[in-house]
C-alpha cells in the first residue's frame, strides 16, 4: 500500500513542470510544437502548445513555459501557458488588461477606469464593412479622406454657397 501511495505521489509531483523554450515554434503541424529545456537539463521536443480558442500567439525562444505531463508521464507533455519576462508591460494598474506585442510593444490596453488605449509605433489599420463612433471624436493631426466627407447632409465635395452679390453659387471647394 505504501509503495502505491509513493508511486501516486511521485506521479503527481511529476505532472507539472516549468521550462524555457529553446527554439522557434514549429508551425507546420496542425498544432504548433515547441522544444523546452526543463530542470536538470531535461529536454523535451515536439511538445504541443495548447491555446485558448480565438487567441493565437507565437512565443519567442527564451520564453517561460508551463508544461503539463499527462498522468505524470514525462513523455506525454503539453505546453499549457507561456510568458516572457523580458517584454511584458510594466505600467499596468490593478484591474487593467493588456494585449501586447512582444517585440514592438504595440498594445490594446483595457484600463480599470473603463477607458481603452490602442498604441502602435506603426500604422493602425481598421478593416470593416462599416464603422460607427457614438461619441465625440478629437484628432490632433491631419485627417486625409479618400472620397466625400459629410457633416449631416452637407457634402465637402458637393456643397455650394449662395453668392449674395451675384446670381448663382460658389465653385466647388478647392
Amino acid at each position: 500500500m505504501t509503495s502505491s501511495l509513493q508511486r501516486l505521489g511521485r506521479r503527481m509531483a511529476m505532472a507539472l513542470g516549468l521550462g524555457r523554450q529553446t527554439a522557434d515554434t514549429v508551425e507546420t503541424a496542425s498544432t504548433p510544437t515547441v522544444q523546452i529545456a526543463l530542470a536538470d537539463g531535461e529536454i523535451r521536443s515536439d511538445v504541443p502548445v495548447l491555446q485558448l480558442a480565438g487567441f493565437r500567439s507565437r512565443s519567442l525562444p527564451g520564453s517561460d513555459i508551463a508544461v503539463l505531463f499527462q498522468g505524470g508521464d514525462r513523455t506525454r507533455a503539453v505546453a499549457i501557458a507561456t510568458g516572457d519576462q523580458r517584454s511584458y508591460p510594466r505600467d499596468l494598474q490593478p484591474g487593467d488588461v493588456c494585449l501586447y506585442h512582444l517585440v514592438t510593444g504595440a498594445r490594446i490596453w483595457l484600463k480599470a477606469d473603463g477607458s481603452i488605449t490602442l498604441s502602435t509605433a506603426g500604422k493602425l489599420t481598421v478593416s470593416a464593412q462599416e464603422a460607427a463612433f457614438e461619441c465625440p471624436i478629437t484628432c490632433t493631426s491631419t485627417i486625409t479622406a479618400q472620397g466625400d466627407v459629410k457633416a449631416g447632409n452637407i457634402s465637402l465635395e458637393q456643397h455650394r454657397h449662395n453668392v449674395p452679390a451675384a446670381p448663382g453659387t460658389s465653385d466647388a471647394p478647392e
